[in-house]
Protein backbone atom coordinates (compact mmCIF):
# COMPACT_ATOMS: atom_id res chain seq x y z
CA UNK A 1 0.00 0.00 0.00
CA UNK A 2 1.68 3.66 -1.01
CA UNK A 3 -0.12 7.03 0.01
CA UNK A 4 -1.52 8.94 -3.04
CA UNK A 5 0.85 12.18 -3.89
CA UNK A 6 -2.44 14.59 -3.81
CA UNK A 7 -5.59 13.21 -2.51
CA UNK A 8 -8.61 14.60 -4.75
CA UNK A 9 -10.70 16.19 -2.35
CA UNK A 10 -12.44 19.74 -2.27
CA UNK A 11 -10.22 22.09 -0.61
CA UNK A 12 -13.09 23.87 1.22
CA UNK A 13 -13.16 20.34 2.93
CA UNK A 14 -9.68 20.17 3.89
CA UNK A 15 -9.71 23.78 5.22
CA UNK A 16 -12.53 23.21 7.53
CA UNK A 17 -10.84 20.48 9.11
CA UNK A 18 -7.02 21.59 9.59
CA UNK A 19 -8.92 23.99 12.34
CA UNK A 20 -12.06 22.24 13.48
CA UNK A 21 -11.22 19.80 15.84
CA UNK A 22 -13.28 16.59 15.29
CA UNK A 23 -11.49 14.42 17.58
CA UNK A 24 -13.46 16.79 20.07
CA UNK A 25 -16.97 16.48 18.62
CA UNK A 26 -16.92 12.72 18.91
CA UNK A 27 -15.73 12.82 22.97
CA UNK A 28 -18.26 15.80 23.96
CA UNK A 29 -20.83 15.26 26.85
CA UNK A 30 -24.09 15.01 25.44
CA UNK A 31 -24.13 14.83 21.64
CA UNK A 32 -20.68 14.16 21.25
CA UNK A 33 -21.10 10.80 23.71
CA UNK A 34 -24.48 10.02 22.11
CA UNK A 35 -22.89 9.84 18.15
CA UNK A 36 -19.71 8.00 19.35
CA UNK A 37 -21.59 5.67 21.54
CA UNK A 38 -24.16 4.98 18.77
CA UNK A 39 -22.00 4.36 15.99
CA UNK A 40 -19.95 1.80 18.16
CA UNK A 41 -22.87 0.17 18.83
CA UNK A 42 -23.55 -0.07 15.41
CA UNK A 43 -20.06 -1.61 14.65
CA UNK A 44 -20.53 -4.21 17.28
CA UNK A 45 -23.96 -5.36 16.56
CA UNK A 46 -23.15 -5.48 12.77
CA UNK A 47 -19.35 -5.60 11.83
CA UNK A 48 -17.58 -9.17 12.36
CA UNK A 49 -15.20 -8.60 14.72
CA UNK A 50 -11.33 -9.89 14.08
CA UNK A 51 -11.68 -8.73 9.80
CA UNK A 52 -9.80 -6.65 7.82
CA UNK A 53 -11.39 -3.08 7.85
CA UNK A 54 -10.62 -0.02 5.62
CA UNK A 55 -12.11 2.96 7.24
CA UNK A 56 -12.10 5.56 4.53
CA UNK A 57 -12.22 9.30 5.93
CA UNK A 58 -11.50 7.94 9.21
CA UNK A 59 -10.60 11.61 10.35
CA UNK A 60 -8.27 11.35 13.75
CA UNK A 61 -8.85 8.06 14.28
CA UNK A 62 -11.20 7.86 16.85
CA UNK A 63 -13.70 4.72 15.30
CA UNK A 64 -10.16 3.19 14.08
CA UNK A 65 -9.03 3.09 17.89
CA UNK A 66 -12.62 1.62 18.81
CA UNK A 67 -12.42 -1.31 15.87
CA UNK A 68 -8.51 -1.86 16.84
CA UNK A 69 -9.49 -2.38 19.88
CA UNK A 70 -11.95 -5.28 19.23
CA UNK A 71 -9.00 -7.26 17.74
CA UNK A 72 -9.80 -5.60 13.82
CA UNK A 73 -6.76 -5.31 11.70
CA UNK A 74 -7.98 -1.64 10.67
CA UNK A 75 -6.47 0.63 8.06
CA UNK A 76 -7.45 4.37 8.20
CA UNK A 77 -7.60 6.49 5.25
CA UNK A 78 -8.14 10.54 5.10
CA UNK A 79 -7.21 13.27 2.98
CA UNK A 80 -6.28 15.74 5.36
CA UNK A 81 -2.74 15.99 6.80
CA UNK A 82 -3.99 17.07 10.16
CA UNK A 83 -5.76 14.29 10.86
CA UNK A 84 -3.38 11.60 9.45
CA UNK A 85 -0.99 13.42 12.26
CA UNK A 86 -3.07 12.75 14.71
CA UNK A 87 -4.24 9.38 13.88
CA UNK A 88 -0.84 8.14 13.62
CA UNK A 89 -0.21 9.42 17.09
CA UNK A 90 -3.35 7.37 18.31
CA UNK A 91 -2.10 4.30 16.13
CA UNK A 92 1.20 4.74 17.96
CA UNK A 93 -0.14 4.86 21.79
CA UNK A 94 1.09 2.25 23.68
CA UNK A 95 -1.81 1.89 25.55
CA UNK A 96 -4.19 0.87 22.33
CA UNK A 97 -3.71 -1.51 19.98
CA UNK A 98 -1.94 -0.35 16.60
CA UNK A 99 -3.90 0.43 13.52
CA UNK A 100 -2.35 1.54 9.48
CA UNK A 101 -2.53 5.03 8.73
CA UNK A 102 -2.51 6.55 5.20
CA UNK A 103 -2.97 9.80 3.52
CA UNK A 104 -5.51 9.07 0.45
CA UNK A 105 -8.75 9.87 -1.01
CA UNK A 106 -11.73 7.96 -1.10
CA UNK A 107 -12.45 7.83 -4.44
CA UNK A 108 -9.09 6.82 -5.53
CA UNK A 109 -8.00 3.94 -2.43
CA UNK A 110 -4.29 2.89 -2.94
CA UNK A 111 -5.41 -0.68 -1.68
CA UNK A 112 -5.58 -3.98 -3.82
CA UNK A 113 -9.33 -5.47 -5.20
CA UNK A 114 -11.10 -7.98 -3.10
CA UNK A 115 -8.92 -8.13 -0.05
CA UNK A 116 -10.96 -6.28 2.64
CA UNK A 117 -13.54 -7.35 4.94
CA UNK A 118 -15.46 -4.23 5.86
CA UNK A 119 -14.98 -0.51 4.30
CA UNK A 120 -16.53 1.76 6.41
CA UNK A 121 -16.86 5.45 5.07
CA UNK A 122 -17.78 7.73 7.89
CA UNK A 123 -17.30 11.01 6.08
CA UNK A 124 -16.87 11.08 2.63
CA UNK A 125 -20.57 10.73 1.43
CA UNK A 126 -21.76 13.78 2.73
CA UNK A 127 -18.20 15.91 1.73
CA UNK A 128 -18.90 14.72 -1.82
CA UNK A 129 -21.61 17.28 -2.67
CA UNK A 130 -21.79 15.90 -6.54
CA UNK A 131 -23.40 12.17 -7.07
CA UNK A 132 -20.83 11.33 -9.01
CA UNK A 133 -18.27 11.73 -6.35
CA UNK A 134 -20.58 9.49 -4.31
CA UNK A 135 -20.77 7.04 -6.35
CA UNK A 136 -16.94 6.88 -7.46
CA UNK A 137 -16.25 6.43 -3.55
CA UNK A 138 -18.88 3.83 -3.60
CA UNK A 139 -17.63 1.95 -6.43
CA UNK A 140 -14.27 2.31 -4.66
CA UNK A 141 -15.40 0.62 -1.64
CA UNK A 142 -17.04 -2.55 -4.11
CA UNK A 143 -14.14 -3.06 -5.66
CA UNK A 144 -11.46 -3.16 -2.43
CA UNK A 145 -14.09 -5.61 -0.31
CA UNK A 146 -14.17 -9.17 -0.88
CA UNK A 147 -17.21 -10.56 -2.36
CA UNK A 148 -20.31 -10.07 0.11
CA UNK A 149 -17.81 -8.07 1.98
CA UNK A 150 -19.79 -5.28 4.36
CA UNK A 151 -20.38 -1.58 3.83
CA UNK A 152 -20.56 0.40 6.64
CA UNK A 153 -21.49 4.11 5.35
CA UNK A 154 -22.68 7.41 7.40
CA UNK A 155 -24.59 10.28 5.74
CA UNK A 156 -25.88 13.46 7.07
CA UNK A 157 -29.80 13.84 7.00
CA UNK A 158 -31.49 16.07 4.73
CA UNK A 159 -33.48 18.05 7.50
CA UNK A 160 -30.42 17.88 10.20
CA UNK A 161 -29.59 21.64 9.61
CA UNK A 162 -33.42 22.82 9.56
CA UNK A 163 -33.92 20.82 12.92
CA UNK A 164 -30.31 21.67 14.46
CA UNK A 165 -30.75 25.55 13.78
CA UNK A 166 -34.37 25.48 15.26
CA UNK A 167 -33.44 23.69 18.57
CA UNK A 168 -30.21 26.26 18.83
CA UNK A 169 -32.81 29.08 18.49
CA UNK A 170 -31.03 30.40 15.19
CA UNK A 171 -33.41 30.51 12.76
CA UNK A 172 -34.69 34.06 12.96
CA UNK A 173 -32.02 35.01 10.97
CA UNK A 174 -32.38 35.89 7.27
CA UNK A 175 -29.08 33.91 6.85
CA UNK A 176 -29.61 31.23 8.55
CA UNK A 177 -33.22 30.41 7.09
CA UNK A 178 -31.69 31.03 3.67
CA UNK A 179 -29.15 28.22 4.51
CA UNK A 180 -32.20 26.09 6.16
CA UNK A 181 -34.32 26.50 3.18
CA UNK A 182 -31.40 26.07 0.19
CA UNK A 183 -30.26 22.51 2.26
CA UNK A 184 -33.75 21.27 2.40
CA UNK A 185 -34.57 21.83 -1.16
CA UNK A 186 -31.11 21.09 -2.47
CA UNK A 187 -29.42 19.06 -0.27
CA UNK A 188 -26.03 21.99 0.09
CA UNK A 189 -25.19 22.80 3.81
CA UNK A 190 -24.17 25.82 2.07
CA UNK A 191 -24.61 28.78 -1.10
CA UNK A 192 -22.08 26.74 -3.89
CA UNK A 193 -20.98 30.02 -5.05
CA UNK A 194 -19.73 31.56 -1.57
CA UNK A 195 -19.10 29.18 1.12
CA UNK A 196 -17.27 30.66 3.45
CA UNK A 197 -13.91 30.32 4.62
CA UNK A 198 -13.47 27.35 7.10
CA UNK A 199 -17.16 26.35 6.98
CA UNK A 200 -18.95 22.78 6.48
CA UNK A 201 -19.43 22.22 3.33
CA UNK A 202 -21.07 19.49 2.37
CA UNK A 203 -24.48 17.42 1.21
CA UNK A 204 -27.50 15.98 3.25
CA UNK A 205 -29.23 12.99 1.86
CA UNK A 206 -32.82 12.00 1.93
CA UNK A 207 -32.82 8.37 3.28
CA UNK A 208 -34.57 7.10 0.16
CA UNK A 209 -31.69 8.75 -2.22
CA UNK A 210 -28.86 7.01 -0.03
CA UNK A 211 -30.21 3.77 -0.83
CA UNK A 212 -30.58 4.49 -4.35
CA UNK A 213 -26.79 5.24 -4.39
CA UNK A 214 -25.72 1.86 -2.64
CA UNK A 215 -28.18 0.33 -5.71
CA UNK A 216 -26.30 2.13 -8.25
CA UNK A 217 -22.86 0.90 -7.14
CA UNK A 218 -23.39 -2.42 -6.88
CA UNK A 219 -24.22 -3.21 -3.38
CA UNK A 220 -27.44 -5.09 -2.04
CA UNK A 221 -29.08 -5.92 1.25
CA UNK A 222 -29.14 -1.92 2.25
CA UNK A 223 -30.17 -1.35 6.10
CA UNK A 224 -30.60 2.14 7.26
CA UNK A 225 -30.40 2.86 10.63
CA UNK A 226 -31.02 6.13 12.47
CA UNK A 227 -27.44 7.14 14.32
CA UNK A 228 -28.91 9.41 17.16
CA UNK A 229 -32.61 9.26 15.84
CA UNK A 230 -34.75 11.50 18.37
CA UNK A 231 -32.66 11.64 21.12
CA UNK A 232 -30.19 14.46 19.90
CA UNK A 233 -33.25 16.81 20.47
CA UNK A 234 -33.37 16.41 24.01
CA UNK A 235 -33.05 20.09 25.79
CA UNK A 236 -31.69 17.91 28.61
CA UNK A 237 -29.39 15.31 26.29
CA UNK A 238 -26.33 15.56 28.46
CA UNK A 239 -27.68 15.38 32.32
CA UNK A 240 -28.95 12.41 30.30
CA UNK A 241 -25.88 10.76 28.97
CA UNK A 242 -24.58 10.38 32.15
CA UNK A 243 -26.07 7.66 32.71
CA UNK A 244 -26.56 6.40 28.92
CA UNK A 245 -28.10 3.50 28.32
CA UNK A 246 -31.54 4.44 28.92
CA UNK A 247 -31.12 6.60 26.10
CA UNK A 248 -28.96 4.02 24.02
CA UNK A 249 -32.12 1.66 24.01
CA UNK A 250 -34.53 3.59 23.13
CA UNK A 251 -32.78 4.58 20.34
CA UNK A 252 -31.77 1.09 19.20
CA UNK A 253 -34.96 -0.20 19.23
CA UNK A 254 -36.44 2.75 16.63
CA UNK A 255 -33.30 2.87 14.76
CA UNK A 256 -34.58 1.38 11.68
CA UNK A 257 -38.09 3.48 11.77
CA UNK A 258 -38.77 5.22 8.64
CA UNK A 259 -39.99 8.82 11.05
CA UNK A 260 -36.80 7.91 12.88
CA UNK A 261 -34.99 7.96 9.82
CA UNK A 262 -35.91 11.30 8.63
CA UNK A 263 -35.36 13.07 11.96
CA UNK A 264 -32.03 11.87 12.48
CA UNK A 265 -29.06 14.11 12.11
CA UNK A 266 -26.88 10.56 10.31
CA UNK A 267 -28.34 8.00 8.67
CA UNK A 268 -26.26 4.75 8.49
CA UNK A 269 -26.31 2.23 5.72
CA UNK A 270 -25.49 -1.34 6.58
CA UNK A 271 -24.66 -2.99 3.12
CA UNK A 272 -23.43 -6.13 0.92
CA UNK A 273 -21.07 -6.02 -1.89
CA UNK A 274 -22.97 -7.81 -4.77
CA UNK A 275 -20.80 -10.21 -7.18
Amino acid sequence: MTETSGPQVDPRVVARYETYDEDARLWRPGLGDLVRLRTWDIFDRFVPPGGRVLDVGGGPGTHAAHLAGRGDDVTLIDPVPRHVAQARTRAADPDAAPFAVCLGDATHLPMASAGVDTVVLMGPLYHLVERAGRLAALAEARRVLRPGGLLVAEVIGRYGWALDATVKGLTGSAEVWADVERSVATGLSQDPQAVPAGSFWAYFHEPDELEGELGAAGFGDVRLLAVEGFAWLLGDLERRMSEPEPILAAVRLTESEPSMLGCSAHVMAIARAQS
